[in-house]
Protein backbone atom coordinates (compact mmCIF):
# COMPACT_ATOMS: atom_id res chain seq x y z
CA UNK A 1 0.00 0.00 0.00
CA UNK A 2 0.82 3.31 -0.92
CA UNK A 3 1.06 6.55 1.37
CA UNK A 4 -1.58 7.95 -0.72
CA UNK A 5 -3.31 5.00 -0.46
CA UNK A 6 -2.84 4.91 3.24
CA UNK A 7 -4.35 8.56 3.85
CA UNK A 8 -7.01 8.16 1.44
CA UNK A 9 -8.48 4.79 3.41
CA UNK A 10 -7.57 6.70 6.62
CA UNK A 11 -10.02 9.27 5.58
CA UNK A 12 -12.83 7.23 4.65
CA UNK A 13 -13.28 5.80 7.43
CA UNK A 14 -14.69 8.98 8.20
CA UNK A 15 -16.82 9.37 5.00
CA UNK A 16 -14.23 11.55 3.45
CA UNK A 17 -13.21 11.31 -0.07
CA UNK A 18 -9.41 13.16 -0.69
CA UNK A 19 -8.42 14.91 -3.51
CA UNK A 20 -5.44 14.33 -5.43
CA UNK A 21 -4.48 17.76 -4.66
CA UNK A 22 -5.35 16.84 -1.19
CA UNK A 23 -2.76 14.50 -0.87
CA UNK A 24 -0.28 16.51 -2.68
CA UNK A 25 -0.54 19.36 -0.22
CA UNK A 26 -0.15 16.86 2.87
CA UNK A 27 2.95 15.44 1.03
CA UNK A 28 4.56 18.58 -0.11
CA UNK A 29 4.25 20.35 3.26
CA UNK A 30 5.89 17.42 5.21
CA UNK A 31 8.00 16.07 2.25
CA UNK A 32 6.73 12.76 2.28
CA UNK A 33 6.51 11.07 -1.10
CA UNK A 34 2.92 9.78 -2.03
CA UNK A 35 3.96 6.60 -4.15
CA UNK A 36 6.34 5.23 -1.63
CA UNK A 37 5.59 2.19 0.00
CA UNK A 38 3.90 2.81 3.68
CA UNK A 39 5.85 1.52 6.52
CA UNK A 40 6.87 2.00 9.91
CA UNK A 41 9.78 4.12 9.48
CA UNK A 42 7.35 6.92 7.63
CA UNK A 43 4.41 5.89 9.74
CA UNK A 44 4.73 8.79 12.75
CA UNK A 45 5.65 11.12 9.62
CA UNK A 46 2.36 10.38 7.55
CA UNK A 47 0.27 11.05 10.90
CA UNK A 48 1.82 13.90 11.57
CA UNK A 49 0.83 14.88 8.48
CA UNK A 50 -2.63 13.93 8.41
CA UNK A 51 -3.28 15.35 12.10
CA UNK A 52 -1.75 19.13 10.47
CA UNK A 53 -4.28 18.64 7.65
CA UNK A 54 -7.66 18.30 9.52
CA UNK A 55 -7.65 21.45 10.67
CA UNK A 56 -8.46 23.04 7.09
CA UNK A 57 -10.55 20.10 6.13
CA UNK A 58 -12.79 20.42 8.54
CA UNK A 59 -13.26 24.15 7.25
CA UNK A 60 -14.81 22.25 4.01
CA UNK A 61 -17.07 21.23 6.57
CA UNK A 62 -20.32 23.12 5.87
CA UNK A 63 -23.90 21.68 4.78
CA UNK A 64 -26.53 23.89 3.03
CA UNK A 65 -29.89 22.09 3.07
CA UNK A 66 -33.13 22.17 1.13
CA UNK A 67 -31.52 19.42 -2.14
CA UNK A 68 -28.56 21.81 -1.67
CA UNK A 69 -25.24 20.95 -1.50
CA UNK A 70 -24.44 18.61 1.54
CA UNK A 71 -21.23 16.54 3.18
CA UNK A 72 -21.71 13.43 5.41
CA UNK A 73 -18.74 13.41 7.10
CA UNK A 74 -18.51 11.91 10.69
CA UNK A 75 -17.02 15.26 12.13
CA UNK A 76 -17.43 14.86 15.68
CA UNK A 77 -15.01 11.41 15.13
CA UNK A 78 -13.08 13.40 12.81
CA UNK A 79 -12.20 16.07 15.45
CA UNK A 80 -11.82 13.28 18.20
CA UNK A 81 -9.34 11.80 16.04
CA UNK A 82 -7.29 14.94 15.76
CA UNK A 83 -7.54 15.65 19.11
CA UNK A 84 -5.85 11.99 19.68
CA UNK A 85 -3.69 12.51 17.33
CA UNK A 86 -2.27 15.98 18.81
CA UNK A 87 -1.57 14.48 22.22
CA UNK A 88 0.17 11.59 20.93
CA UNK A 89 2.35 13.44 18.69
CA UNK A 90 2.94 16.86 21.07
CA UNK A 91 1.21 18.57 18.21
CA UNK A 92 -0.55 21.93 19.58
CA UNK A 93 -4.70 21.63 19.59
CA UNK A 94 -5.86 24.02 17.12
CA UNK A 95 -9.39 22.75 17.60
CA UNK A 96 -9.82 22.32 21.29
CA UNK A 97 -12.59 24.50 22.82
CA UNK A 98 -11.47 23.24 26.10
CA UNK A 99 -10.65 26.01 28.67
CA UNK A 100 -6.97 27.20 28.59
CA UNK A 101 -4.69 27.85 31.73
CA UNK A 102 -1.66 29.63 31.79
CA UNK A 103 0.42 29.29 34.98
CA UNK A 104 2.98 32.69 35.35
Amino acid sequence: MTVNEYISQKFQTFGINLSKADLLDMCLNWKISGEDEMNEDCYGLVSVAIAKFIPSLLLRATSIGESGFSMSWNIDGIKQYYSLACKMYGLKDELSDKPKVTFL
